[in-house]
């Protein structure tokens, strides 16, 4: 009988912990990207715009794992097989910017049930409150967040599972869907939106920029923005009734499709407080009814950690200061909780690569010159005499 050698303690207890790291990281993959996140409506539509290009279905889900029958009903793609339809399309027709072309296609219709909701808003307001609440029936990748500043709505995209492949084709399918709701409600013309991404202009961005709403590059936030006064027009197929019974619906779908809200987007929702300062960890796990250890460890799990999310929040709510001229870096470093604006200069280097004020005159100045394009076009904007003379062919 061949002996085995013994391992000892400490080789015993290496061993488990690189079992249970691939382990987690194996949990992660399958928690993250082979979750059922997006709609499978989404991928219909995708077929139909590349048969239009000449191209099969056949040829498309090639090697995606994706069946015929989980292109019906109310099925959904794994982020997985959503971003393996992505790089099909990019790699047959050559195009890397699709993730635009597809948004720029979409119909309300696309949006399934959702969609249906949307039109039976009242006014664009109330959809896209409608559109950010309930998201996750559509996507579970992407968290949306609504916040007013001065004369804009802005909608904050953020990325929950930023590891996973064709992550920026994706994002701007949603980013172009979001930026075209107002047009497609309404069917009025809306030019004074606009589109913001973190990080410099793409190859392809000249090919579809005339196609797109007004779209800002390095501006370190990713979000669409949209005049208040945009906010009050009519949808002309607006219908209560049907609402609220979509409403319903959409309640009894996220709960047959287990459809909570992730950890992070949570954790994310509890920032800052009301009195513009940040939670603690204790704070936050005692709001989710959970331990501290608990909260660490599942933020682990997820390949983040507490802090991490505090400097995410504190810098989003930093770079929309910096762009607020009425107020002083040092009165944005005591609102934010840095102890003097040195401080506040180097958190912001380390974001954006320059100081508050370099990326404040940079910015500040083209939204200016938006700002006062978008008061003259709403002088006289109403849902009533808009639709006399802004109505989009």
């Amino acid at each position: 009988m061949k002996h085995q050698a013994r391992l000892t303690a400490s080789e015993f207890h290496n061993a488990l912990w690189i079992r249970r790291q691939v382990m987690r990281k194996v949990q992660i993959d399958m928690s993250d990207w082979f979750r059922a996140d997006v709609s499978a409506e989404y991928a219909v539509g995708l077929l139909q715009l590349m048969e239009r290009r000449g191209l099969t279905p056949e040829a498309l889900l090639r090697g995606t794992g994706v069946g015929a029958a989980q292109l019906e009903g109310d099925l959904r793609l794994t982020t997985q097989q959503d971003a393996a339809l992505l790089a099909n399309a990019v790699r047959l027709t050559d195009d890397p910017g699709i993730g635009f072309e597809l948004g720029l296609s979409c119909t309300l219709t696309w949006h399934g049930l959702l969609g249906f909701g949307l039109m039976s808003c009242e006014t664009l307001g109330e959809a896209l409150e409608l559109w950010v609440r309930y998201q996750d029936l559509r996507t579970s990748g992407f968290r949306l967040v609504a916040q007013e500043r001065g004369d804009y709505l802005e909608l904050h995209i953020q990325d929950l599972s930023p590891g996973a492949p064709m992550r920026q084709c994706a994002l701007e399918r949603l980013v172009t869907m979001t930026a075209r709701l107002g047009q497609q409600l309404t069917q009025l013309a809306m030019p004074d939106i606009e589109i913001w991404f973190k990080d410099d202009p793409p190859d392809y961005f000249p090919a579809y920029r005339d196609r797109l709403a007004r779209t800002r590059y390095a501006t370190r936030m990713c979000l669409v923005r949209i005049p208040s006064g945009y906010l009050t027009s009519a949808i002309p197929t607006a219908n209560p009734v049907a609402l609220r019974q979509a409403k319903g619906q959409y309640e009894s779908l996220r709960f047959k499709l287990g459809q909570g809200e992730c950890l992070v987007a949570r954790v994310m929702n509890l920032m800052p407080l009301a009195d513009e300062t940040y939670p603690g960890i204790e704070e936050v796990a005692r709001a989710l009814c959970m331990s501290s250890r608990t909260l660490k460890r599942k933020l682990h799990g997820l390949g983040v950690n507490f802090r991490q999310l505090i400097d995410d929040a504190r810098k989003n709510e930093v770079l929309r200061d910096v762009l607020n001229t009425s107020m002083t870096i040092d009165e944005i470093a005591m609102r934010r909780g840095y102890s003097d604006a040195a401080n506040l200069t180097r958190a912001f280097r380390r974001w954006t690569g320059e100081s508050p004020s370099q990326y404040r005159s940079k910015l500040s100045c083209r939204l200016e010159r938006s700002r006062s394009a978008s008061r003259t076009h709403r002088r006289g904007f109403s849902p009533q005499a808009a639709g006399g003379r802004g109505r989009a062919g």
